[in-house]
């Protein structure tokens, strides 16, 4: 298994970058769709999961959403919401993958990073006071659990191969 995870280095990555990204369509669903009990607490947990991105998202929040939805949003524009409050954590996706291919080292810290905002929030949601919320949390503690283990991979395929050895 092992000669397999040091052939498939694109496996790991694309197990870490598609868990995190389907954590961030995940939350941004659960948000739009109020699952959450209200939006805002949807929103701060986009912050804490797409953290770096999100600061500028959160500054840049109100100009997005008036320039592409204006002042009184219709259900046609009902897809924008989705794009408004994903796009921090789909760019953070791409940057998440360009550092796993290109810069190893630097990839798995900011996945670890990710990965710990994302069980995080998870925990926050699962073990929540308000029990409506609580089955939402799950979710992301799953995909918290498939970066890591796209990670974990990551790391067994880099040691092996600097050892040029079996690392069973």
């Amino acid at each position: 298994m092992i000669r397999l995870i040091r052939r498939r280095h694109g496996l790991s990555a694309a197990i870490t970058v598609l868990s995190y990204t389907a954590a961030v369509c995940t939350l941004t669903w659960l948000t739009i769709d109020n699952r959450l009990g209200d939006q805002l607490y949807g929103h701060l947990t986009m912050l804490l999961v797409a953290f770096p991105v999100s600061i500028v998202a959160f500054l840049a929040g109100s100009w997005l959403s008036h320039a592409l939805i204006g002042e009184h949003g219709t259900a046609i524009t009902y897809g924008w919401d989705f794009f408004v409050l994903a796009w921090p954590g789909i760019v953070l996706a791409v940057i998440l993958a360009i550092l796993l291919f290109r810069r190893r080292a630097a990839g798995r810290a900011i996945g670890w990073f990710l990965a710990g905002c994302v069980i995080l929030a998870g925990l926050a949601i699962a073990f929540d006071q308000w029990a409506p919320r609580r089955p939402h949390g799950w979710p992301l503690l799953v995909c918290g659990l498939g970066m890591g283990i796209g990670l974990l991979m990551e790391h067994i395929g880099h040691r092996s191969a600097t050892t040029g050895r079996d690392v069973t």
